[in-house]
């Protein structure tokens, strides 16, 4: 093992999640319009050569912020390996990925998109395609495993991800994002899950479906 090479993987890592970080925050506070590379370079020091050789454009930067919280999403989807009980597994995975939209990151890049969508719908696609659309996609991908193991049946995994997902959630991404502090309680998130995960299992379950 070169440990000279695994310090640097890992000094370029950090400092691409400085940049990230720094990044986040300006676009929360300033919009996409208004932000420019000048600011984040004056938020964390340093060159304009460093950090355009981590993000050649503002775009790019966008496009990682956008990559690096659905990434997280994502990961709050992936089921337990440890437990093979999809009722339980639906709970974990719901609650994970109601407190991942909930956190600080991701409804400040949702304010940001949301706000400035008319003005700069090529960033509202793009904020579409890798966060929303690719959420829909990881979880039709369980969908279709357990139809293929006989747990469930529906008609098109995709769609059934993106209403089991919105009922998960309801209005909750919403009214979080036009308050300033408000956040549901965990048992408020507990019963919105379990509510829904019941809700689903009653439809999708070969066994409550008499097939």
């Amino acid at each position: 093992m070169n440990t000279a090479l695994d310090g640097h993987a890992r000094r370029k890592a950090a400092k691409r999640a400085e940049i990230l970080a720094a990044a986040v925050e300006v676009f929360f506070e300033e919009g996409y319009a208004r932000t420019s590379m000048d600011r984040i370079i004056d938020r964390i020091g340093g060159s304009k050569r460093t950090i355009y050789s981590y993000f050649p454009s503002k775009e790019d930067l966008f496009k990682a912020i956008v990559t690096d919280a659905t990434d997280r999403v994502l990961a709050a989807l992936s089921p337990p390996l440890d437990n093979e009980d999809l009722r339980q597994n639906l709970i974990t995975m719901s609650s994970r990925y109601i407190d991942v939209l909930l956190s600080h990151e991701c409804l400040g890049l949702f304010r940001a998109v949301v706000s400035e969508a008319q003005y700069f719908p090529e960033q509202a696609d793009l904020f579409y395609e890798r966060g929303p659309q690719r959420i829909v996609r990881h979880l039709a991908v369980f969908f279709r495993k357990k139809m293929a193991e006989g747990v469930i049946h529906v008609g098109d995994p995709e769609l059934i991800a993106e209403q089991f997902l919105g009922m998960v959630l309801g209005d909750v991404l919403y009214r979080a994002a036009l308050s300033r502090d408000w956040r549901p309680s965990k048992r408020e998130i507990r019963r919105r899950v379990e509510q829904a995960v019941e809700i689903f299992l009653s439809y999708a379950s070969p066994n409550t479906r008499g097939e």
